[in-house]
């Protein structure tokens, strides 16, 4: 290690008076002047006259900070003897989660920060919101990193919400038109099983489904309550409609407590 330093050491005063290891080439791909400033903003001196220190340490330390100061991807690329070239790219915000009272973007990239912080890209996310902040509270499983004791990182970091399960739910439900009416969608368990509440309002009326586990395929359950829908729009009233148990759909009213 002291061998490292020294010869590094000897490079680096080398290259201060004879600029042999200096950045050649450097370019950046970013889309938009807010990504390439805040680049710069952090870009090291050093690297500019010792291509090297890039190489080995700076580009990572650039990547891991940028990727948690904004909601971006970053790709640090050699492309020969000191050049180098760095891309940006925004995240697209994916889905809007209610958690530990506050609301979050998470990306297609699992990738989450909070919608106060950045408010930017709420107008950018389609949907509901999901609410997941008693989901552990009803789930004995829970990993310990998302109980109520987990401490929330700043800026933006991996997202510890299984949103596999939030990504199988919308593939079987979200095509349907009535999902498109869809303001929130609360997760909880019951029995042991992922319980799903959706609320959704239609002609002044409005519907709450309940769905749970595999009690129904997501096509058959989306056409029925697509039919169910158009039958209760034309009698008036709120309603729940409960498909949490096996082979059968429950019709109820919703009482005003229920729908707030």
């Amino acid at each position: 290690m002291i061998l490292i330093s020294f010869i590094l050491g000897g490079a680096w005063r080398i290259c201060e008076y004879k600029a042999w290891l200096s950045l050649s080439d450097y370019k950046v791909d970013a889309q938009g002047p807010a990504q390439e400033k805040r680049l710069w903003d952090v870009f090291p001196a050093r690297s500019f006259y010792f291509w090297p220190w890039l190489y080995f340490k700076d580009a990572n330390n650039i990547k891991s900070f940028l990727e948690r100061d904004m909601p971006v991807s970053v790709q640090m690329q050699s492309l020969g003897w000191g050049k180098y070239r760095t891309v940006m790219r925004w995240l697209t915000p994916w889905i809007k989660v209610a958690w530990k009272g506050r609301v979050w973007c998470i990306s297609k990239e699992g990738r989450m920060w909070d919608i106060s912080e950045m408010p930017i890209y709420a107008s950018q996310v389609k949907g509901p919101v999901w609410v997941l902040d008693n989901y552990n509270k009803n789930n004995n499983k829970a990993e310990a990193e998302v109980d109520d004791n987990f401490e929330v990182p700043t800026g933006v970091f991996k997202s510890p919400i299984e949103t596999y399960k939030i990504d199988k739910f919308l593939n079987e439900y979200q095509a349907y038109d009535w999902f498109s009416l869809v303001d929130r969608v609360i997760m909880s368990r019951r029995a042991g099983m992922d319980l799903f509440k959706i609320r959704l309002a239609l002609n002044n009326q409005v519907f709450e489904i309940l769905i749970q586990g595999d009690k129904y395929a997501g096509q058959d359950l989306g056409a029925a309550v697509n039919d169910i829908l158009k039958k209760l729009a034309l009698e008036g009233g709120n309603h729940v409609i409960d498909a949490t148990y096996e082979g059968k759909i429950l019709l109820r009213a919703l009482n005003k407590t229920e729908g707030e």
